[in-house]
């Protein structure tokens, strides 16, 4: 098993005594008690990284998908349908409690 490392900070007298109190009354040391605060802040870290990179990729999909469906009403024979699609949009966001913005679902 390799030795730990030992990681210095300084802090109040109040901040130690309230740690103190928080791994007694865990049952366990002030090394362990700080030790599982920073493994489970760094794996909040990782995982709110994880969460920013997947919303930026639905964005970027959701993006793309309005583009495209709006091209492809945009193009359509019947030239209403675009229109309607935005009414109904709207529709549902009044449905929804949303307020419609724009850039989202076009003219609404």
């Amino acid at each position: 098993m390799t030795r730990p490392i030992c990681l210095q900070v300084y802090i109040s007298d109040e901040l130690s005594s309230l740690i103190r109190k928080a791994a007694r009354a865990k049952g366990i040391s002030m090394s362990e008690w700080v030790r599982s605060l920073l493994a489970n802040a760094c794996a909040e870290d990782e995982l709110a990284s994880r969460m920013n990179t997947s919303i930026e990729r639905i964005s970027r999909q959701s993006v793309f998908l309005m583009v495209g469906i709006d091209a492809l009403l945009a193009g359509h024979p019947d030239h209403a349908l675009r229109d309607r699609a935005h009414q109904a949009y709207a529709r549902k966001c009044r449905e929804l409690g949303l307020a419609p913005t724009l850039g989202e679902g076009g003219d609404a």
